[in-house]
């Protein structure tokens, strides 16, 4: 779908589409009997199955039409393989809230600590051993 041409002397890559690269992919040739053949609409909505019928090298109105064809329905691949990515990452990031959502260790982190009742919680377990110390003795 693009070009990747690796320029030695720059170290990079063509990153145009491929169809639409003149330096690194050259058009074929145009025969004599070829027809042009673009589709001919009148209502953008309705595709009548009617085409060009003019040789392809005197068709001046519909030039290069395939080109430009082909560029198009590249560059909707392109957004589809977007817009597919930005769901995948969207995906994840709702798996990863859906797993760290329930744990014990959010539970853990995000709990208030009452240091008045702890304190008389520990205040009792002491003087609890205390009195146990005491009848031990």
């Amino acid at each position: 779908m693009f070009c990747d041409y690796y320029n030695p002397i720059n170290a990079t890559y063509c990153k145009r589409l491929r169809v639409m690269c003149p330096e690194h992919f050259k058009d074929p040739k145009v025969g004599d009997h070829d027809v042009c053949g673009c589709p001919l609409v009148r209502n953008v909505f309705k595709p009548t199955g009617e085409f060009c019928r003019a040789p392809k090298k005197s068709c001046l109105k519909h030039y290069q039409w395939e080109k430009l064809r082909r560029a198009e329905i590249d560059m909707e691949r392109v957004r589809q393989w977007l817009k597919l990515d930005e769901l995948v990452e969207q995906e994840r990031s709702i798996r990863l809230a859906m797993a760290s959502r329930a744990g014990v260790l959010g539970l853990m982190l995000h709990s208030t600590y009452n240091h008045e009742v702890m304190e008389r919680i520990t205040t009792k377990a002491t003087e609890n051993g205390k009195v146990s110390a005491k009848e031990g003795s």
